[in-house]
């Protein structure tokens, strides 16, 4: 929470320049309840924050001005490691499939001005080649998981014409997290009961390609008195749909919704040049190498035995073979 309203004070000091403590807090309070559910905070909790965003580098001073004194941002922490200035220019390789998204235009001008980059510097080829795929309406995909977390961060359930199998139909939906997998963009959440208008705290995944128009609107509570939007406690319902522990041990993006899954430890042995992208590449956290041999890689791994098994498997082209 200090994280947040931090990030919110230096965001209202750069927007407004100078401000005066009572127009900052108010800023800062307004936007906290509407954009995040959250309660105001005190001028006892904002001086602490204020002398930490000062102590981490921030130069807030204040200033008097006809008889009123105002906060200014005067400079902001700016200094790149030796590293940081090494690896920008391959994120920005890496970021190339995007490269004509506004925000990504941005933020390689904000590099040039503010850590004196030139064009070429962040341009990578013909050093460094992301050879991925773009996605089809990557661009739009992308606005669409910013639009659903931000959401998420209000605690506000989200409404969207999801194609399904050719039949398209609303959806009312408590959004949980969005997960990239395998060159595509999933949403985690709870589906919101239409009589209660709650989240029936069963976790299910929607595609976001399936989301028609790529577009999101509140979730709404009909009554003939009255249309209100539909709110959640994402912490609470996080922990109750136990996103975490069925995704963490989840080889993919699938689950058994019901629980009727089997965490079991298999083992994969590995040949040819599949060997060295297990070697490169952890395929699970729980992975554990069992054998190595110059024919052959044997690993171990804990997840749901389901049908991201055998896709994984699939992958391999014969050069994977399930031992248990």
């Amino acid at each position: 929470m200090s994280a947040l309203r931090k990030k919110l004070i230096i965001k209202i000091l750069k927007e407004y320049k100078r401000i005066s403590i009572d127009e900052l807090l108010e800023q800062l309070n307004e936007t906290l309840r509407v954009d995040y559910n959250k309660d105001p905070i005190t001028r006892r909790t904002f001086d602490r924050d204020k002398q930490g965003l000062i102590e981490s580098g921030y130069d807030i001073v204040s200033k008097k001005s006809n008889g009123n004194y105002y906060f200014v941002l005067e400079s902001c922490p700016v200094n790149l490691t030796k590293e940081e200035e090494l690896t920008f220019p391959l994120l920005l390789g890496l970021l190339n499939t995007e490269k004509k998204m506004n925000a990504v235009e941005w933020l390689k001008e904000a590099l040039i001005e503010e850590f004196n980059f030139s064009k070429k510097d962040l341009d990578p080829y013909p050093y460094f080649v992301h050879v991925q795929p773009t996605l089809n309406a990557q661009d739009k995909l992308l606005i669409l998981a910013g639009e659903i977390i931000e959401y998420m961060k209000k605690g506000q359930a989200i409404k969207f014409l999801y194609d399904k199998n050719g039949v398209e139909e609303f959806k009312q939906v408590a959004p949980l997290q969005i997960r990239y997998y395998d060159n595509r963009y999933y949403m985690l959440g709870s589906a919101i009961d239409e009589d209660t208008y709650e989240p029936k705290g069963f976790l299910q995944t929607y595609s976001l390609d399936k989301f028609v128009e790529k577009e999101v609107f509140p979730a709404v509570k009909e009554t003939e008195e009255s249309t209100e939007e539909i709110f959640y406690d994402f912490e609470e319902l996080f922990k109750r749909t136990e996103l975490e522990k069925k995704l963490n041990n989840s080889l993919g993006i699938w689950y058994d919704w019901k629980g009727n899954d089997t965490l079991k430890t298999i083992r994969f042995k590995f040949t040819d040049w599949a060997m060295g992208i297990i070697e490169n590449k952890q395929v699970h956290p729980s992975q554990k190498t069992i054998e190595k041999t110059k024919d052959y890689l044997i690993i171990e791994i804990s997840v749901w035995d389901n049908q991201d098994v055998q896709t994984f498997i699939k992958r391999f082209d014969g050069k994977c073979e399930r031992l248990n």
